[in-house]
């Protein structure tokens, strides 16, 4: 049995899990958003610690419940992640409402003690009807030996819109927005399209994103990256050039 790093082990039960949701859920009652969606489909090397899903009015919070509890009481979810060396310690459903339903998760993995915590969360605050339905990196599916998994996922421009928001409208702000945008600006988004879709916010992003030092970028995302863009990212300079990029590509600088 391959053993898997405690990150890695996350993301193969991340997609287990959107895998086996797909094989309930209609692909035009769900969307994978945020760091996930930018790791399946976009090539992020950044790990996400948790999922997160839009759901439509569609999808019911006690048709969601139901589906989750199949899922998550089935055999065939026990018997994938028993070959992968994962198995569900704990879980619990703390919040389920209407407009939001979350999972939390603890996982063990062999040889270690730690445990792996992780949710999975619902949001029904209004999902976009133009999505993508693709299969996962491929590089993602041989890594972790899965069949192809397909999903409805947000495509680039309005995955940088939702990060824009999240950048602006945080209680906590996070260095990961800031690297997500970044990489959406790389991967070719252009940001002129995108600003009268989060105009409201592009100010208040701007300051946030002056908030967010090196010691946060370092703590919060480099400890995410794939091993082997760590060192590479563990540089004062790359980030300084990183903060004025995303700066620039919100309109320019407020100091």
């Amino acid at each position: 049995m391959r053993l898997f790093s405690p990150k890695a082990a996350i993301e193969l039960f991340h997609l287990i899990l959107l895998d086996l949701l797909g094989r309930k859920v209609d692909k035009r009652h769900y969307a994978l958003k945020g760091g996930c969606n930018l790791r399946f489909f976009f090539k992020s090397f950044r790990y996400s610690e948790d999922m997160d899903l839009d759901v439509s009015a569609a999808l019911s919070k006690d048709k969601l419940q139901d589906v989750m509890s199949r899922i998550l009481e089935s055999k065939t979810i026990e018997q994938i992640l028993e070959v992968k060396g994962i198995k569900i310690q704990e879980r619990s459903s703390p919040k389920q409402i209407d407009t939001t339903q979350r999972w939390k998760f603890a996982l063990v993995i062999p040889r270690s003690s730690v445990l792996l915590r992780t949710k999975i969360e619902f949001s029904r605050r209004g999902m976009r009807t133009d999505l993508a339905f693709d299969s996962v990196d491929a590089n993602l599916i041989h890594a972790y030996e899965l069949a192809p998994i397909l999903a409805s996922h947000y495509q680039q421009m309005d995955a940088y819109v939702q990060k824009v928001i999240a950048l602006a409208t945080r209680r906590q702000i996070q260095a990961r927005d800031v690297f997500d945008l970044h990489l959406l600006l790389t991967s070719g988004v252009d940001p002129a399209v995108a600003y009268d879709k989060a105009a409201k916010y592009i100010n208040q992003a701007k300051d946030n994103v002056w908030a967010v030092s090196y010691d946060m970028f370092m703590g919060q995302v480099v400890s995410c990256l794939h091993p082997e863009y760590q060192a590479q990212y563990s540089s004062p300079e790359l980030w300084d050039s990183m903060i004025l990029a995303v700066v620039e590509a919100l309109g320019g600088s407020n100091q």
